[in-house]
């Protein structure tokens, strides 16, 4: 088997038949139609939050799997280093929901300045264009008594 070689061409001609006999186009289906768990890398700063929130808690122990030998040994295994491994994961579950706290404290903070900064800004707007508007009414005004005057 490890002399086989792998013959890409092949597999592709067999997928693009298989694809060709049920009938499928290009146009039935995109990238972001196709369902998929989201991680943290590649997203937004707010998914990354909500990820960081929703799995901050991390389990002193995976579940056991393999014969009753192997989970027996296992079990003995980590009785005898419960003392050493539960107080570090309790430590680290501590510091990752008070470090995602503080991301939340952030994130609120900056978001409710960034708001207050936005209404003042639209409020100073509001202000320069009705200045705007007196001084276009102020300019026409002068330009017609203007035009009066050289007539």
């Amino acid at each position: 088997m490890e002399n086989e070689k792998i013959n890409i061409e092949d597999i592709m001609a067999e997928i693009k038949q298989k694809i060709k006999d049920q009938g499928l186009t290009a146009d039935m289906l995109s990238f972001e139609d196709v369902p998929y768990k989201k991680t943290a890398q590649g997203g937004s700063a707010s998914e990354a939050l909500d990820y960081i929130t929703s799995h901050y808690y991390i389990q002193p122990y995976k579940e056991l799997k393999g014969n009753s030998v192997k989970v027996f040994i296992k079990k003995v295994i980590r009785k005898m280093v419960k003392f050493y491994v539960e107080p570090v994961v309790f430590e680290q579950n501590d510091f990752n929901a008070n470090a995602v706290t503080v991301m939340k404290s952030l994130t609120d903070s900056k978001s409710s300045d960034l708001s207050g900064r936005v209404e003042t800004l639209e409020l100073a707007n509001k202000e320069l264009l009705m200045r705007l508007d007196k001084l276009e009414r102020e300019n026409n005004e002068l330009r017609s008594r203007l035009s009066g005057e050289n007539v």
